[in-house]
């Protein structure tokens, strides 16, 4: 036996520190530098905390995740649910826009301003740079006899191809090998719905070996549209009205909101203009898996859509609800309302239990946990409009949202002694 602790074998420290709690660890780190580093750098430690913690993990695997230790993660886990952070505007204009946003492996910010879109690298600590862009595009336009603009609605970016739905009808088609580099159009599709009078509202892209699909939905309209390209061919326009395009008629339902396509690219997610619940389509034979017939409402629709797992989906309401709904049995297995009851323009999962959404008001992000359903874990005043949150992306350290006038960033991979916590876990619309 021994008197002293700092000569005990390094796997009874290990198992003894184990037994302390988050604030008894903290005093232990504060006697000395040889305690501190132990407690800080084996991980043994701080992985039963995680189970317990929300922690965000980032589903692309990006660079920032891989090289925090756990003991980080676990510190950086606690700033996001105590709201312990420092924000930064990224951009401001004096236009109202309906912008949509991708945080790309936490290497670059995609970002739409009406009919242009805009890529932004990131700085060494992953923010970022927003006074100089690495390339800017602006999509195809077609001009129209009413008060439509021709603004990008929204934008999916996969296996190398950047699909844009535009308000005007129309979706264009981007091949981009480099993200850093500007892509190169590949195809422009006119008139997707109703010959040209109903806007795009959602995008989604099929990438097969031979072929390339892209599917396009609108919230005017009960008709989704594949439409099959072949890959290689030079820039062209392609009309609503050539062989390869196929309509998919949806029922129980005014229009398309939103779309999402699981990994395996075998089914996608649809949500629905008029309908509080998504219906499920299989890509490879045209048909319905599911249905919404029970919960059709003209007042309801779903906003925003995203699949979770494989079997399940995350999705947000105009009515203020969030929910997870397994897709093989269309069952809810998770359900949850915005605190303030408004509605909810977006919705991001890490795949694991931490789920974020964008709020109609205040320029408002709610976090909530996939294991509690009562109560969610913190919001955030991201900006200080009162502007709808329309996009949002995420990774372990940062949040960036973007509302009518601007862009910002949260980061919460901060030191919680020197930068004041702004708690909002327990504000509940009464």
């Amino acid at each position: 036996m021994t008197d002293d602790i700092l000569l005990l074998p390094l796997d009874i420290l290990v198992h003894i520190f184990r037994k302390l709690n988050t604030s008894d660890l903290r005093n232990v780190m504060l006697t000395c530098k040889t305690l501190r580093d132990v407690i800080k750098n084996d991980s043994r430690i701080w992985r039963s905390f995680c189970r317990n913690s929300v922690v965000f993990r980032d589903r692309e695997g990006n660079r920032w995740y891989n090289i925090l230790t756990w003991y980080n993660r676990c510190r950086i886990s606690r700033n996001w649910q105590n709201g312990c952070y420092k924000s930064k505007e990224l951009i401001r204009h004096y236009t109202n826009y309906m912008p949509w946003l991708k945080f790309y492996n936490s290497e670059v910010m995609l970002l739409t301003i009406g009919s242009e879109l805009v890529c932004h690298q990131t700085d060494n600590k992953g923010v970022p740079i927003c006074n100089k862009r690495l390339w800017k595009i602006d999509v195809p336009k077609v001009l129209r006899q009413d008060v439509r603009t021709n603004d990008i609605s929204r934008f999916v970016l996969k296996n190398n191809l950047l699909v844009c739905g535009n308000r005007d009808g129309c979706v264009a088609v981007y091949r981009l090998n480099n993200i850093l580099k500007r892509p190169k159009l590949e195809c422009h599709i006119k008139d997707c719905h109703d010959d040209g009078l109903a806007e795009v509202s959602d995008v989604e892209v099929i990438d097969s070996r031979d072929q390339l699909s892209i599917v396009s939905g609108s919230s005017s309209s009960s008709n989704l549209l594949i439409c099959t390209l072949r890959t290689g061919d030079d820039a062209r326009p392609v009309q609503n009205s050539n062989q390869n395009v196929m309509y998919i008629p949806l029922q129980d339902c005014i229009g398309t909101k939103c779309l999402s396509l699981n990994k395996m690219a075998d089914r996608l997610a649809i949500g629905l203009k008029g309908n509080s619940q998504p219906v499920l389509l299989d890509v490879n034979n045209a048909k319905m898996l599911l249905t919404a017939k029970d919960t059709m409402n003209h007042r309801r629709s779903v906003r925003d859509i995203q699949w979770h797992d494989e079997n399940t989906v995350v999705y947000v309401t105009h009515s203020g609800f969030l929910q997870l709904m397994d897709m093989r049995t269309h069952q809810g297995v998770y359900k949850a309302r915005d605190p303030f009851q408004s509605t909810l323009y977006c919705v991001k999962t890490d795949g694991e239990n931490a789920i974020l959404v964008g709020s109609a008001e205040y320029s408002r992000c709610v976090l909530f946990d996939a294991r509690n359903s009562r109560n969610h874990v913190q919001m955030y005043f991201t900006q200080r409009n009162s502007s709808p949150v329309y996009s949002l992306d995420f990774d372990s350290t940062k949040l960036i949202t973007a509302v009518d006038r601007g862009v910002a960033v949260l980061n919460f991979n901060v030191d919680s002694t020197s930068q004041p916590c702004r708690d909002y876990s327990s504000h509940v619309f009464q």
